[in-house]
């Protein structure tokens, strides 16, 4: 399948497709006889030729000799050392700075939910105690109406705690993604080159859905099991001072010593669920992004094997800690238990010598044994701490990094018409030992357009990529306008820049929305000039939506060639003073190539334009082109003088023109 003609002019058979419908068939040379459409393409594709096709037996190169981009240099210097667990949890805590009112208003109504279940067992266990020695019902009418009270307000502070405790919560999650985002960007893409898109998608999702626990289940917790502790102790001391130090020992135990305990025990269970949940969700979205290539290559049962024992290993992790959990929540049941025992034991003496009521003894039990739900849940939040200090870890590491590119202060300027020259000065870049650039000058004045060509791995697309600010550079110098691009904010740059990648991102929106990532504020009649002139309005006006067409998450439901085209279109509605094309025809066939490339001619009228390319069309156009070979400038000039020359430029332009 192909739109360069000159790949497969060997085959036995070609089949010319026209709109969905077989046009054509036969080999080159019977179709080049019958004069029709693929005559048409093969003479847009040769008339891009120059007349001198000197043939070159060394311009291609083996596999060896091409240059392999290496990792960036950043990645091999030594990781950053992971916050300790005691940073972490600051910092965490952190987040919750502007929150600490509403924390204070939650802590009071979960303790007021508590004490109430506390007051509601207490007062009906004394009500019927009292009943039974017959009373007046006078002395039981307060007994009642609290049972009444207590009944009724232990839900209404329970339903009040649940919506101040989630509203906190949802505020941190929105506040912690809204952190992390904002912190990644500037990392893009040289940093977040070293992460895979599953693991970042497992961080800023995953793993901050995880720090949901962290104020619910870890923080909320202890705060209400202090309140209750110290006012249930209090409420014993009035009547015995040592059932209230045995209370206390025995919360202290349920409370501090078993939370210890868990802690320490699910400590490695929950770094490993976080790491194997990181781990399958990446082994998912590269499954997913990847499915066609493992169909076609007949690899999806080996994916689906590693997905397989992943889940396994994965689920035994989540059993663990359920095991734990129910571990220690039998021990929480037993501690409380043998609280209640240890209190009855120790208080019917006292009631036999006069020191307790009688009619108090039921009550005193039961408020002991009900005291024991604030400390209940804070083994499995001294579970769940594990978990969120390494999801923490794990958003830190990359919050942490620092980014490859650092951002002036100075802002380019604004309006379309200002200078815009650019000057690369003895500019020598590298990823990791091997260098891709050595030793560049040269210069584009305002309103200009240079051409830099090369085989692959020479160095073009680096270039473009220093001039946007995604790499950082260290020797030579970027000039723009005269100054050094250290100096000017990277954002201001890049504003300055309207690019056509040879893989432009679509997202899983519409046509329209994708084309005003140029342009938020653009009119629909702009949208519709900027896409007429990149040759794709009739498309889209075919579709049944026209512009409001979903094109699915990377545009996979638009073909290569339409997917560059609303590149180009994108493009032209930005209409920044500086162009960048780098392979901005990639996926046309010849003769929309032309018709592309004439739209290019004019938009590059008046504008300073660096144009990166394998295809030799239209070079005539530019100003000056140079040609890179590994990294360096091997010929420089007009496409008259260089093919003047006998050099790799000629060779380049005999390679393309020897099958058509």
């Amino acid at each position: 399948i192909a739109h360069r003609l000159n790949t497969i002019r060997n085959a036995h058979k070609i089949l010319v497709l026209d709109a969905g419908k077989l046009v054509e068939t036969g080999t080159h040379d019977e179709l080049v006889k019958q004069n029709g459409a693929y005559a048409k393409l093969v003479s847009r594709g040769k008339s891009q030729e120059s007349s001198e096709h000197p043939r070159s037996s060394d311009f291609s190169r083996s596999p060896v000799q091409k240059r392999t981009k290496v990792l960036t240099t950043w990645q091999n210097r030594k990781t950053e050392k992971r916050e300790n667990s005691q940073n972490t949890f600051a910092r965490l805590l952190g987040f919750l700075r502007g929150s600490w009112k509403d924390i204070a208003l939650a802590t009071l109504i979960g303790s007021g939910t508590i004490a109430s279940s506390i007051a509601l067992i207490g007062v009906s266990a004394w009500l019927i105690s009292k009943a039974a020695l017959h009373p007046s019902i006078a002395a039981l009418n307060v007994a009642i109406v609290g049972v009444r009270f207590f009944g009724i307000s232990r839900g209404i502070f329970r339903y009040w705690e649940r919506l101040v405790s989630h509203r906190i919560t949802f505020n941190l999650l929105a506040r912690l993604r809204t952190w992390f985002y904002t912190a990644l960007e500037p990392l893009a893409p040289a940093r977040l080159m070293h992460y895979r898109s599953g693991d970042l998608l497992s961080r800023i999702s995953a793993d901050v859905d995880s720090l949901e626990n962290f104020y619910i289940r870890v923080i909320s917790p202890p705060l209400v099991a202090i309140v209750i502790a110290l006012g249930t102790a209090a409420f014993l001391a009035f009547f015995i001072p040592t059932l209230s130090w045995i209370l206390l020992a025995f919360l202290a135990l349920s409370g501090i010593g078993l939370p210890f305990l868990a802690h320490k025990i699910s400590k490695k269970n929950g770094e490993m669920l976080i790491a194997q949940r990181a781990e399958l969700k990446t082994l998912l979205v590269d499954g997913i992004q990847g499915l066609s290539d493992l169909l076609a290559f007949g690899q999806e049962k080996a994916q689906q094997k590693k997905l397989h024992q992943l889940s396994i290993e994965y689920g035994k992790a989540q059993q663990d800690s359920a095991w734990i959990s129910g571990l220690f929540n039998g021990l929480g049941l037993f501690f409380t238990n043998l609280a209640m025992w240890t209190v009855l034991i120790i208080s019917v003496p006292l009631v036999n010598a006069g020191e307790i009521s009688d009619v108090m003894l039921g009550a005193l039990v039961l408020i002991v044994l009900v005291s024991f739900e604030a400390v209940t849940p804070l083994p499995l939040a001294a579970q769940l701490l594990g978990e969120s200090l390494e999801a923490g870890k794990r958003l830190f590491e990359i919050v942490d990094a620092k980014a490859e590119v650092k951002s002036g202060k100075w802002k380019v300027g604004s309006g379309k018409s200002q200078e815009a020259s650019v000057e690369f000065s003895g500019l020598s870049f590298g990823y990791g030992d091997e260098a891709a650039l050595d030793d560049i000058s040269f210069a584009v004045k305002t309103g200009q357009s240079l051409a830099v060509v090369g085989p692959s791995g020479a160095g073009k697309s680096t270039l473009m990529n220093l001039l946007l600010r995604f790499w950082e550079y260290e020797q030579g110098e970027i000039l723009l306008n005269g100054q050094s691009l250290h100096e000017y904010n990277a954002d201001d740059v890049r504003a300055k820049i309207a690019v056509i990648p040879q893989k432009a991102y679509f997202f899983n929106a519409s046509i329209a929305e994708n084309l005003r990532l140029a342009k938020p504020d653009a009119s629909d009649a702009e949208i519709e000039d900027a896409a007429r002139k990149a040759q794709i309005h009739e498309f889209v006006e075919s579709l049944p939506k026209g512009y409001d067409t979903i094109i699915g998450e990377q545009g996979a439901r638009l073909s290569g060639g339409e997917r560059q085209r609303l590149a180009i279109a994108r493009a032209i509605l930005k209409d920044a003073p500086i162009l960048l094309l780098d392979e901005p025809t990639a996926n046309l066939d010849p003769i929309t190539e032309r018709e592309v490339m004439s739209e290019l001619f004019t938009l590059m009228k008046g504008k300073t334009t660096l144009w990166i390319t394998h295809r030799l069309l239209g070079l005539e156009q530019a100003d000056e082109i140079i040609v890179l070979d590994r990294g360096k400038i091997v010929q420089r000039g007009s496409q008259a003088e260089l093919m003047g020359e006998a050099g790799l430029f000629r060779q380049m332009v005999a390679q393309t023109g020897m099958i058509l």
